[in-house]
């Protein structure tokens, strides 16, 4: 009988190995869609309402965003509704400053009552991903509710090299009838993240794809972000490319700096299109933006950022 060296074998074994792939799986809840790696849960996509605390103005709803998100080893790096500013969502989608039919109207500043954004219903559901329709409503709860622009949202999931996983990210706006609306320049818009209170200057780390720190970055245009820090007793990263294609690429940001939201200084940061140029989204057009989310158990570099 012919032997198999020790050593090709242990080679076979590794090469087998690392080809498996991560098992992927979803639990739908009937309020959200609970991602999960090998069991270890990921992320949940809340489609159903979510109503703040109790005692707070129920105007400060939402549906369709990404909260928690978390690490592989269970760290939540996301803060929904926070007390300084009820209407932001872990990870979410809105415009601020736009015009339709000759008004303002703001999808984010959800207690202006001039716009929201609603999640309508899933097109597709798998382990691996899902893609689902959200209507951006102005005036809504009104007698004068009307749907501005339909979203396509397509989100999937895969394994890294290194610790962690990743979000695909891709949003596709259309405007829903016969009138245009304009994203009007503005400071901050499109996708966002508000993440955990304990990350602040004193315990996490922001750098950009231009080299540019937390207090350096709002207003910049970058190609990626991440910001890190410690989670718990575990080190954490999240990291956001913006794909080529994007409009206004590379993008400006937007940023908290260690001054605007004392004293607990955490972050609000968001890749915002249109903050120096004006954008008007026509009938028969579409606007699509991509993004891949890293999120990683370890702390990176910028040369580990430029890699993925």
């Amino acid at each position: 009988m012919k032997v198999v060296p020790f050593f090709v074998c242990v080679f076979i074994s590794f090469l087998f190995a690392g080809c498996q792939q991560a098992s992927l799986s979803v639990e739908d809840t009937g309020k959200s869609l609970t991602y999960s790696m090998d069991g270890k849960p990921l992320f949940s996509y809340n489609y159903a309402m979510v109503y703040p605390a109790p005692g707070v103005d129920t105007v400060y709803k939402r549906s369709g965003f990404i909260h928690p998100l978390k690490t592989l080893k269970g760290e939540v790096l996301t803060n929904c509704s926070p007390s300084d500013h009820y209407h932001h969502f872990g990870l979410w989608y809105a415009w601020t400053k736009t015009t339709f039919e000759g008004n303002e109207i703001d999808f984010w500043n959800l207690n202006k009552k001039q716009g929201t954004v609603r999640f309508r219903n899933f097109d597709r559901v798998s382990d691996t991903g899902f893609a689902a329709t959200l209507d951006h409503v102005v005036y809504p709860d009104s007698p004068a509710e009307k749907v501005a622009m339909n979203e396509k949202l397509e989100v999937s999931i895969g394994k890294t090299d290194l610790p962690g996983y990743y979000i695909d990210y891709h949003t596709t706006l259309r405007c829903a009838g016969s009138s245009p609306i304009t994203m009007e320049a503005y400071r901050y818009g499109g996708i966002c993240i508000r993440t955990r209170e304990d990350w602040n200057d004193q315990t996490a780390e922001m750098l950009t794809s231009e080299g540019l720190t937390r207090d350096q970055a709002d207003g910049s245009r970058a190609r990626w972000c991440y910001f890190q820090g410690k989670a718990g007793n575990e080190d954490a990263c999240i990291l956001i490319v913006a794909n080529p294609s994007n409009l206004n690429y590379p993008e400006p940001l937007r940023v908290w700096d260690k001054t605007v939201n004392k004293p607990a200084g955490d972050v609000m940061w968001n890749f915002s299109p249109t903050k120096q140029q004006a954008f008007t989204l026509e009938p028969g057009k579409e606007l699509s933006l991509s993004y891949r989310i890293y999120v990683l158990d370890r702390k990176i570099d910028a040369a580990t950022a430029e890699r993925l």
